[in-house]
């Protein structure tokens, strides 16, 4: 495993004890940060018996807490494309979300995507939902913007204090948000 995948899968490790002989305590589950200092700790035995016994028994916990779905790795990819899914939505400071200190933020500030479906909410104003199934809404009306459609393409892009622009095939931004 390389970059992020590895860092996951280390962080899961954590929790796993140093040993055969280290006995876990059954009340707490290991979490991810415990599973991989585990895995870490066996690195520093110099006894090579001891120190496969400790990695065999670190791996053996992980994918077993992997199949339990205690703990997911997931890839540099993967990331994008949930914080791409997401865009939109005001999300915890969470490391996978961009939060961590130790990462740089890589969600999108803007999206181009088609518009699956369309219809008129009333006043000038649109709801949509677009071919990833996201569904945004305008929210300011503007009667010189032509409304979108199936088809349409939608830019949308972060503004101000927390605010969205989308512009609908080119034409000039409104404001909209995110539907849950």
């Amino acid at each position: 495993m390389r970059g992020l995948a590895a860092a996951l899968a280390m962080a899961a490790l954590c929790g796993l004890g140093l040993g055969a002989g280290d006995a876990q305590t059954p009340s707490a589950a290991p979490t991810g940060s415990d599973l991989v200092n585990a895995l870490t700790a066996c690195r520093a035995m110099s006894d090579p018996a001891r120190r496969l016994a400790c990695y065999d028994d670190a791996v053996t916990r992980l994918t077993q807490a992997v199949g339990r779905n205690d703990v997911v790795v997931l890839d540099r990819e993967d990331i994008r494309r949930t914080r791409r899914s997401l865009f939109g939505f005001h999300l915890p400071r969470l490391p996978i979300f961009g939060g961590g200190a130790r990462e740089v933020d890589e969600s999108p500030v803007e999206i181009t995507a088609t518009v699956a479906s369309a219809h008129n909410i009333g006043y000038d104003k649109y709801q949509m939902r677009l071919d990833d199934g996201a569904i945004w809404q305008t929210t300011e009306a503007s009667p010189y913007v032509r409304g979108p459609h199936a088809g349409s393409i939608v830019v949308i892009r972060r503004g101000p204090l927390g605010s969205y622009m989308m512009r609908i095939d080119g034409q000039r931004a409104l404001r909209a948000m995110r539907m849950p």
